[in-house]
């Protein structure tokens, strides 16, 4: 199995996406879902106009909110299993192969450093 961007990864970013796109289809027009919901669960002298509009803002707002933590906790784990593979690699070096990789870093910064002057 290819090891650049494991499964659990992909099966994240997967149900993150579609939980994003739902929740901000919800949050830009959110009276079909109320009513919806209304028809499933609410008995019928519930309803009011004044409590449903309050009940459609609170939707857009929570719903936008909701949505954008979905989208960051997406990115976050498809940057997460994008650096799978480097992480793995750098576990599996040695202290002495870590120290030289590190010794070798300092070098080319301060090279760096110094044809920048």
């Amino acid at each position: 199995m290819d090891d650049r961007f494991p499964l659990l990864y992909q099966i994240l970013c997967i149900v993150l996406t579609a939980l994003f796109v739902w929740s901000f289809v919800i949050s830009r027009d959110p009276r079909p879902w109320r009513r919806l919901y209304q028809s499933q669960f609410c008995k019928a002298e519930d309803f009011s106009v004044n409590r449903n509009k309050a009940i459609d803002e609170k939707l857009r707002y929570y719903g936008i909110v909701i949505s954008m933590i979905f989208l960051v906790a997406d990115v976050g784990f498809f940057l997460w299993g994008a650096s799978h593979q480097d992480r793995r690699k750098w576990d599996s070096l040695t202290v002495k192969e870590r120290q030289k990789m590190e010794e070798v870093e300092k070098i080319r910064d301060k090279n760096e450093f110094m044809l920048r002057k």
